[in-house]
C-alpha cells in the first residue's frame, strides 16, 4: 500500500479518564468537554475527530492501553485495515523501546493481527537511524507549533496580574492540527 497522506495526530490531555463503562465524566470534566466538543470560553471547538484523534491519561504519558488505543484508532484505520478482514498488504510498524509498546496486552493483540501487521520494537540508541519522527519530523512539527503559540501569544487575554490566560484543551488541539498540516506530506512520507 502507498499512502498519499498522513495520519492524523493522536493528542493525549492529562485528565481523569472517565470512570469504567462510562463513555465521558461529568459535566466539569475534560472528558465531556472533548466527548461534547464544547467550545472554550472564545468559542474554538475541538478539532473534527478526522483531523486529530483526542484522548486523555491522568499522567498525559502513553501506556500500554494508550498504545490499543493509538492500533486501532490510528494505524488500522489509517492503513485501511477492517478488523473482520485480513488485507491484502503488510505493514510494519516500528517503534522504540518503551514499555507501553511491549506491554502484554499490546504483545497479545498484536500477536493476532501477524498476517498483514508486523509490529517490531527497536533495541535502544538507535534513535538517528530508525526513528525519522523524533530526529527530524518532530522538530519542524514542534518548530510550526511554537510559531502559531507565538503568534496567539502576541494578544492573548491577559490575567488580572498582567500575565496571560493559558491557552483552553481546544485552542491547543487546534494548534496541533494546523500546525501538523504544515509539515509537507512528501517529507512524512520518504522519512
Amino acid at each position: 500500500i502507498i499512502l498519499h497522506s498522513k495520519a492524523p495526530p493522536y493528542l493525549i490531555f492529562k485528565a481523569a479518564p472517565p470512570k469504567n463503562g462510562e463513555v465521558c465524566g461529568g459535566k466539569n470534566t475534560v472528558t465531556y468537554t472533548i466527548h461534547h466538543n464544547l467550545p472554550d470560553r472564545w468559542g474554538n471547538h475541538f478539532p473534527p475527530k478526522e483531523e486529530c484523534i483526542i484522548t486523555v491519561s491522568k499522567t498525559a504519558n502513553s501506556s500500554g492501553a494508550l498504545t490499543l488505543d493509538i492500533i486501532d484508532k490510528v494505524f488500522l484505520h489509517f492503513l485501511g485495515i477492517n478488523q473482520d478482514e485480513t488485507p491484502d498488504h503488510h505493514s510494519l510498524i516500528l517503534l522504540d523501546d518503551f514499555k507501553g509498546h511491549s506491554a502484554k496486552e499490546v504483545k497479545e493483540r498484536t500477536l493476532t493481527m501477524t498476517e498483514f501487521l508486523w509490529w517490531e520494537i527497536m533495541a535502544g540508541g538507535i534513535t538517528p537511524k530508525a526513528q525519522p519522527l523524533d530526529v527530524l519530523i518532530n522538530k519542524i512539527f514542534k518548530g510550526y507549533f511554537r510559531d502559531i503559540f507565538e503568534l496567539w501569544s502576541l494578544n492573548a487575554p491577559l490575567k488580572d496580574d498582567g500575565n496571560p490566560l493559558p491557552p483552553s484543551c481546544q485552542l491547543l488541539a487546534g494548534w496541533v492540527v494546523q500546525a501538523w498540516e504544515k509539515v509537507p506530506t512528501e517529507l512524512v512520507k520518504k522519512s
